[in-house]
């Protein structure tokens, strides 16, 4: 686990147009990043998050609150919520300066932020890995003693960058149902994540599960072919003989959205391909 803090500097160096004498200090008018007016300190009672949005107060997040485990984008108005138009998000702890996280979405594309409670009942920030939110486990990085988010939006991308938007769901609610001969054998988020996963073949920075593993779990072990359907009522069949771990691999994960993300994943020279795409899997019918 890293400290956001302790990435400031990196991620300053990163964002190379970046004037260092521009950082925000939480007093004066001097600009950030962004080219915005510098975030000023907060007054808000303890224990409590103030979220801002292009400089205007949009929540204040209390203990109750913050022991949910909220993700940030839950907090904001729904047209702030696309997360690719999110350019700079300063966390304001008990230190002098915020640190700052520079395009989060493209930075961490498969981490979400959310808030949560420390140790000592504090309001703290982490950047998770979505099935380690759930659990409610631990961040890839965090800021302690959260006083203040203020996220800064970029002007140019807002009308076409929609990565992230809309509300997310709780994976551990989520349920796969899977359909044998007729009769439904549901698979529940609590269930699909408490199975290991694996790398992503070609990205293993991506974890997630190969769909014999869940099919397994619920206890399908032969089959001809596969019906694999989405939210929106999308599907996709899937032969037996499609079952390859050399050179074609049905994979899922658990996306940012809180939804089961499918992908047919071909070998192609040294690397894989998607070969088909869903992207809220709720349903497997079995031949």
């Amino acid at each position: 686990m890293r400290s956001i803090g302790t990435f400031s500097l990196w991620l300053g160096i990163v964002a190379c147009s970046k004037d260092s004498s521009n950082t925000p200090t939480g007093s004066g008018t001097g600009t950030g990043s962004s080219g915005s007016a510098a975030p000023q300190v907060a007054v808000a009672a303890p224990g409590t998050v103030e979220v801002f949005v292009d400089e205007v107060s949009v929540a204040k997040v209390g203990k109750d609150q913050i022991a949910k485990w909220p993700r940030l984008d839950t907090l904001v108005p729904e047209d702030a919520r696309r997360l690719g138009t999110w350019k700079t998000v300063y966390l304001r702890g008990s230190g002098p300066k915020p640190a700052e996280i520079n395009q989060p979405s493209s930075t961490y594309p498969e981490l979400v932020g959310a808030l949560f409670p420390a140790d000592d009942g504090q309001p703290a920030f982490g950047m998770f890995d979505p099935v380690e939110l759930a659990k409610h486990g631990k961040p890839g990085l965090r800021q302690d003693e959260l006083r203040e988010i203020r996220i800064v939006r970029g002007k140019s991308e807002r009308g076409g960058d929609h990565q992230g938007g809309g509300a997310a769901e709780d994976p551990l609610k989520l349920v796969l149902k899977v359909i044998v001969g007729g009769k439904e054998h549901p698979l529940s988020g609590e269930k699909i994540l408490a199975i290991p996963r694996e790398p992503m073949p070609g990205s293993p920075d991506t974890k997630g599960w190969p769909l014999s593993k869940l099919l397994a779990a619920a206890d399908v072990t032969k089959f001809t072919k596969l019906v694999l359907i989405d939210a929106a009522g999308t599907a996709l069949t899937i032969e037996k003989k499609d079952f390859d771990d050399k050179t074609t691999i049905p994979f899922i994960k658990l996306n940012r959205q809180g939804s089961l993300r499918f992908r047919m994943l071909k070998k192609q020279g040294e690397g894989w391909q998607y070969a088909g795409d869903l992207r809220a899997l709720s349903t497997i019918k079995v031949d």
